[in-house]
């Protein structure tokens, strides 16, 4: 059986699970309002009921991890007793993660989310360019760093801010140009910020990892004012071209060394081609990224490639 960690608005799951459903693999999933109950656990085996059903961890042959998590405690509704059983859950929870982590999967729950800062210095080590950054919340390192670099960016250092607003419009914090009248504009002091080198790029690749195999797509987002700081700040009336692409041998060699370094066997990652120097330049990853957007359009069907790798 398939074990599958997802949210219920996740249309990239349902989409591999169409495919599991073809190839006649049984699964069951779990979103973030399944009934889920932890029956008993030793150090040989376990038992879990979802929506009722109960599953033994020694059924379980293979485990992706998409998104979401679990709540051991979630009926438990007086205050005083989930603070208790909070110090209880987060022992529990660290440790039954673990122990899933121990199945074979594609994704991992204990490295599904990975700090930018962290995956810089990873870059260094594995030689793989990326621009250069500075993290400050004062005006004068800025205004240095804008000195240096002549073109900047700033971005968040997680996740990007996101909120609904009461007529259901997403507002997000994508990445932006700092320029001058930005930094005049600071207090000299603020709250810590990520600051990086601008790259004039001469298009952009979005890349699909899974298993050693480099799925990658170029956007030619940079001739659209909307689109040519972040691809992802959309422009519905005149889209960006993109086009099936093949990174560089040497390239991929050392990615997949980062990438068993820390553990990933299925990423999302944003690269760019430079244009001053032919050179790519490693932006962001994300292990639970979205993949659809490069699926459909090269027609890799990595929905289908996920579900065989199940």
């Amino acid at each position: 059986m398939i074990l599958i960690f997802s949210i219920n608005s996740d249309y990239s799951t349902s989409a591999v699970i169409n495919w599991l459903i073809r190839l006649k693999k049984k699964f069951i999933r779990i979103n973030e309002d399944t009934l889920f109950e932890l029956l008993w656990l030793n150090s040989s085996d376990f038992a879990i009921a979802i929506n009722g059903e109960m599953v033994l961890g020694s059924q379980i042959t293979k485990m992706w991890y998409r998104r979401g998590g679990l709540d051991l405690f979630a009926k438990f509704k007086h205050t005083l007793i989930k603070d208790y059983l909070r110090v209880e859950h987060t022992a529990l929870i660290e440790y039954f993660y673990h122990r899933l982590d121990k199945i074979p999967s594609v994704n991992k729950i204990k490295n599904s989310d990975i700090n930018k800062l962290y995956l810089m210095d990873l870059c260094r080590q594995y030689d793989i360019l990326a621009p250069k950054y500075l993290v400050t919340g004062c005006k004068s390192a800025v205004a240095n760093f804008f000195e240096e670099e002549k073109h900047i960016i700033s971005k968040p250092i997680s996740t990007p801010f996101s909120f609904q607003d009461e007529e259901d419009f997403s507002h997000m914090a994508y990445t932006s140009m700092v320029n001058r009248e930005d930094i005049d504009a600071l207090p000299e002091r603020f709250v810590p910020t990520f600051f990086q080198q601008a790259i004039a790029k001469a298009y952009e690749i979005r890349v699909f990892y899974l298993n050693g195999k480099f799925y990658a797509m170029a956007i030619f987002s940079q001739n659209n004012s909307n689109t040519n700081v972040d691809f992802r700040n959309y422009d519905r009336d005149k889209p960006n071209r993109v086009a099936p692409y093949t990174l560089a041998k040497t390239y991929e060699k050392k990615l997949k060394r980062m990438l068993d370094a820390y553990g990933l066997n299925c990423a999302s990652f944003d690269v760019i081609y430079a244009a001053d120097d032919a050179e790519y330049y490693f932006l962001d990853l994300n292990p639970v990224g979205q993949f659809g957007m490069v699926s459909t359009p090269c027609n890799y069907n990595l929905e289908r490639e996920i579900a065989l790798a199940l």
